[in-house]
């Protein structure tokens, strides 16, 4: 498999919206990670397989020694791009794909705008905690 390579300078969003952002809300998915806390912005590795398709797993992790370089991968390109993606826009400095072609972030931000705009309004940017689900009333 390829793989995306996103430095980072800032904190990561909850774990939650790349559920959202790659799959919809309320999907069924099995994730681990290290999310201390359900809405921990400093996790470090993030494991994402969709329940209701037969679609392969992604995984975001800080790459060893280097914990400001991300690796996102995943043998379905749209996942790994897309994720990719969303942690460069919202945490990240850089992004490339592992090769030395460069990343054209307007053109896949207008190619995932849909997926783009789904996790901008994820009700988990709310979480802290004080509300660690947000949403449940």
């Amino acid at each position: 498999p390829t793989m995306h390579i996103v430095e980072i300078d800032r904190e990561r969003p909850d774990f939650r919206v790349f559920i959202d952002l790659l799959y919809g809300e309320n999907r069924n998915v099995d994730t681990e990670g290290d999310s201390d806390h359900v809405y921990s912005r400093s996790w470090t590795y993030l494991y994402i397989a969709d329940r209701e398709s037969d679609d392969p797993p992604i995984e975001i992790f800080a790459r060893d020694g280097q914990p400001s370089s991300f690796a996102v991968e995943s043998e379905f390109e749209r996942l790994e791009e897309l994720a990719a993606l969303y942690l460069f826009l919202t945490s990240g400095k850089s992004i490339s794909d592992g090769t030395s072609k460069p990343v054209d972030v307007s053109e896949l931000m207008a190619k995932y705008s849909l997926e783009l705009h789904r996790a901008a309004n994820a009700v988990w940017h709310k979480s802290s905690s004080d509300l660690p689900h947000p949403g449940l009333a």
